[in-house]
């Protein structure tokens, strides 16, 4: 039996293509982003309800906004809507654990001890940032490492020649180090310069409006955070897998 002669690979693409296009305007996925918005605004409200503190709509919204923007960009990148259900479990996951955080240490004491500084250098304050999350916010800044550590995506690696001289159990150790702890190392301080570039822009935000940041203003600046983190990663590895592909091809 034959194939029809309009039927080839290029043919198949593009009709997986069409079909995931088709998928993507059904009201399935906008339902699934509606659901997202939603339980964004309820993960940035959630830690500060056993607390009696102020809280401002926006914040919950521009958290909704950010993370359902990024679920569409990841889904056109992937074709699949476990870009929109990961970042879902990753706002339950700090939701929780920043609840946890604001139970130990009131966000009052915790907003007294945010400092800012509108002449330092750009490192200074990233860096700034990442000690006052790990000083303040260590269950938050704890969930978010073994989220990624066991969430790991192993990127290929195209092997440039031969191997050298070094076999056995150096070379296993080496390969494993290359493929398994460097990434994720890698990985982890992306997290943590993504958090600190969110709650940056948005300690700068509020000077410009001339409004101090506010307990829920942190969940959604990690919120922010973490769903620039998975933009940043999933290109990466997106254009990763796509030069692995092609070096392979050539090979």
């Amino acid at each position: 039996m034959t194939l029809p002669h309009a039927w080839h690979p290029g043919a198949a693409a593009r009709a997986r293509s069409l079909i995931g296009s088709a998928s993507w305007r059904s009201p399935r996925p906008a339902r699934d982003l509606l659901l997202l918005f939603c339980f964004s605004w309820l993960a940035t409200l959630l830690p500060l309800l056993p607390h009696q503190v102020p809280t401002l709509w926006l914040w919950g919204a521009l958290s909704g906004a950010c993370l359902v923007t990024t679920s569409w960009l990841l889904f056109h990148l992937h074709r699949r809507r476990s870009a929109i259900w990961s970042l879902l479990g990753c706002s339950a996951l700090i939701s929780i654990a920043s609840l946890g955080d604001f139970w130990r240490v009131s966000p009052v004491f915790l907003l007294s001890q945010c400092r800012s500084a509108m002449q330092e250098a750009f490192l200074t304050g990233i860096w700034r940032h990442i000690e006052f999350h790990f000083q303040w916010f260590p269950i938050t800044t704890v969930a978010m490492l073994l989220w990624i550590c066991l969430g790991f995506h192993a990127v290929a690696v195209p092997e440039q020649g031969s191997v050298a001289a070094g076999t056995g159990w150096w070379l296993r150790i080496r390969r494993g180090m290359r493929a398994q702890i460097l990434p994720r190392l890698a990985y982890c301080l992306l997290m943590l310069f993504c958090m600190a570039m969110a709650m940056s822009g948005f300690e700068s935000l509020g000077i410009v409006v001339q409004k101090n940041l506010s307990a829920d203003g942190f969940v959604c600046a990690m919120l922010c955070g973490m769903s620039l983190y998975h933009l940043v990663l999933t290109v990466y590895v997106y254009f990763s897998a796509h030069r692995y592909v092609n070096f392979s091809l050539e090979r």
